[in-house]
């Protein structure tokens, strides 16, 4: 008798089970509604940046500019960074940015655009001696949750202390305030970054990888993604890109072939 009761408490199981993540907005869906939903992170400079009710920075405005010619509007919304691919199987959001790298442990769970930017990575802190990954042996590192760098540093094959912080703006006041040693950011946010803290000697070592950051989708959501990398791939041939390129990194920061 117990058997027989257990199988359709496990059919109902299976039946919720299948239902834990909403379906993704096609681009129909969304084109009828008129607005293109965005989920970040929050502030990482020049990538992006909240200044009260307002995104700006590189990706924003390559967004807004990516809308305008599909015809659509764009809503934002912030999230803890570890929450955003949650944020896109649940349907809460279309798209998110927050110089996203694009890694196949990322494509097991999403789907990505082409990319928007290449960028190296380098170690970042207030000593110049800590230039590679190798001269952090026994130091305090901080990461970003969620990130790329967590990832890295915490395979890193030596003994660290790894701290984890839930914002961009607490990773950099933990760096600033000399809580960790060092942290780990794309090179080409340097000069943002030092503009923002003139005070601050932050040094930037030389790049250790580069990585293609792009722009997150539901996973399989073909129709959304199929339309974004068309008006990505035209925005990224314009003067308008090389213009917004400049104007924050001072550099082309398209991915090279």
């Amino acid at each position: 008798m117990k058997r027989s009761h257990m199988l359709p408490f496990a059919a109902a199981l299976s039946v919720m089970g299948a239902f834990t993540e909403a379906s993704a907005r096609t681009y129909a869906d969304i084109k009828a509604s008129g607005v293109l939903r965005v989920v970040s992170g929050g502030d990482l400079p020049p990538f992006i940046r909240v200044d009260g009710q307002r995104h700006r920075g590189y990706e924003p405005e390559m967004i807004e500019a990516v809308a305008r010619t599909l015809g659509l509007k764009v809503s934002y919304q912030v999230v803890p960074p570890y929450q955003l691919i949650k944020e896109l199987q649940e349907d809460r959001a279309d798209i998110a940015i927050g110089a996203l790298g694009i890694t196949s442990t990322r494509e097991n769970k999403v789907d990505f655009t082409v990319p928007t930017a290449c960028a190296g990575v380098s170690v970042v802190s207030f000593d110049p001696k800590l230039q590679m990954h190798t001269d952090l042996v026994g130091k305090s590192i901080g990461v970003g949750a969620g990130s790329i760098m967590q990832t890295y540093v915490q395979k890193l094959p030596f003994e660290k202390k790894v701290t984890v912080f839930n914002s961009t703006k607490e990773l950099i006041f933990a760096v600033i305030a000399k809580q960790v040693d060092a942290t780990f950011a794309y090179t080409i946010m340097g000069p943002g970054l030092k503009s923002m803290y003139p005070k601050a000697p932050i040094n930037f070592g030389p790049e250790l990888w580069r990585v293609p950051i792009g722009i997150m989708t539901a996973e399989d959501n073909i129709t959304t993604r199929t339309t974004l990398n068309a008006a990505i791939t035209k925005y990224l041939q314009s003067n308008s890109y090389a213009f917004l390129s400049q104007r924050y990194f001072k550099e082309d920061v398209r991915c090279r072939s």
